[in-house]
């Protein structure tokens, strides 16, 4: 939003654009997955990372090159929207390959680690960006943000580090498209050949692979869908709260006085208290079940949200933090776990872009709920609105649990 200001964009234009990306990341979500599925995983990953570095590098042009003011920003919001479908493969790719790697036993633990580097590169990469803005201009934070995806293919491009990277994608494709070659004598209702001749042409005619058939649809995935969709109503309250959370608490915070750096210092504490609380949450996904830490994460959540707009004072806004912080802490990573237990072995990234509809759609409709909200109640009002809807996911999800058949209490 600060290059797009810097550049001349109104208030309502930067928000709008960010609002826009979002829209371009739900439309894209589901053929990206197709992309990834027909490519591969890590071949996906390498053309996303090259398409980052060759975007961020005009994005840098359009911020320090000399053109006009409508010129630049124009490029600008567009190179921001290509932004978000380059995003979304690296995104969906690397929860394919951790979904095909890692056994359902550890498989809590592999996502919540996954969701962890995303936080922590969420928190390295504004405080590294903070400090080149002390001295250098607003488009060196692209220019190392280009660095950081050419350090990112060249080690994908490493032998050593990517042995049988793309191997369970292969085989799961193969299992899907390759036939079972008939024994010589089978039952088909053919004359058995006469001679060694005859014998030796039938058993090669026999063993020539039949061509590849193509890769199912998404309605031929061997996908329960009923327990996607009785899931993904949980996934899509939890992205509605998390994407409410940082919001209501600025604004909170701004209505009952605190400082910018206090509000600042809060979301902070919230952000150390979630990467404190991941890992646990990743052996508790794997040990109490999946429905029992979605249901965990979204009941605390609520009651966070409940909580700050209930006690609208200084010490009621710090507790709810640290609660809302401890809720979306244990939960980390739950939303790609369940769109793993949930995805077939054939088609695996075709269905996460499918999965990956219900946070999209929760992170691009959640400031409009909050929109909505304030223009009809008063703050305190739209936080206990909040509370209350995302209490009615945790609800839904453990009223709902059994018939997803997602993995449960492991001993």
């Amino acid at each position: 939003m600060l290059a797009a200001l810097q550049l001349g964009a109104g208030d309502a234009l930067a928000s709008g654009t960010v609002t826009l990306m979002g829209a371009v990341s739900l439309i894209f979500t589901v053929p990206v997955g197709i992309l990834i599925d027909r490519v591969g995983d890590r071949r996906a990953m390498t053309l996303g990372t090259v398409a980052a570095v060759v975007v961020t590098a005009l994005t840098v042009f359009a911020l320090a090159a000399p053109l006009a003011q409508p010129l630049a920003l124009t490029l600008y919001i567009v190179l921001l929207l290509l932004r978000a479908p380059v995003e979304d493969i690296w995104r969906l790719a690397r929860q394919a390959v951790v979904a095909e790697h890692m056994p359902p036993a550890h498989l809590g633990k592999a996502m919540t680690a996954l969701g962890g580097t995303m936080r922590v590169g969420n928190l390295l990469g504004p405080l590294i960006s903070a400090a080149l803005l002390v001295w250098l201009p607003l488009w060196s934070v692209y220019v190392f943000s280009c660095l950081c995806a050419v350090l990112a293919v060249v080690i994908l491009n490493i032998p050593a580090l990517n042995r049988g990277f793309d191997d369970a994608a292969a085989r799961s494709s193969r299992a899907g498209t390759e036939e079972p070659v008939p024994e010589i004598g089978a039952a088909t209702g053919a004359a058995e050949p006469e001679g060694p001749a005859e014998a030796a042409a039938d058993l090669a005619e026999r063993a020539e692979p039949a061509p590849p058939s193509p890769r199912p649809s998404l309605r031929a995935l061997a996908v329960d869908w009923h327990a996607v969709w009785l899931a993904g109503v949980g996934i899509l309250v939890l992205a509605v709260a998390r994407v409410l959370q940082p919001l209501m608490v600025q604004l909170w915070g701004a209505s009952i006085g605190l400082h910018e750096s206090g509000i600042s210092l809060l979301v902070a504490v919230g952000a150390a208290i979630e990467l404190v609380l991941m890992f646990p949450g990743g052996y508790l996904k794997d040990r109490l079940g999946r429905v029992a830490v979605l249901t965990a994460c979204l009941a605390v959540f609520g009651a966070g949200f409940v909580l700050m707009g209930a006690v609208p004072t200084v010490a009621g806004l710090v507790a709810a933090v640290v609660v809302m912080a401890v809720g979306n802490g244990l939960g980390a990573g739950v939303n790609m776990t369940i769109g793993a237990d949930l995805s077939p072995a054939v088609g695996r990234a075709r269905f996460l872009g499918v999965w990956a509809v219900f946070t999209n759609a929760g992170q691009l409709g959640g400031p409009a709920l909050v929109s909505a909200l304030l223009s009809i109640a008063s703050l305190p009002a739209a936080l206990i609105c909040a509370g209350a809807v995302t209490l009615g996911g945790a609800v839904w999800t453990a009223a709902t649990g059994r018939r997803t058949g997602l993995p449960g209490p492991r001993r």
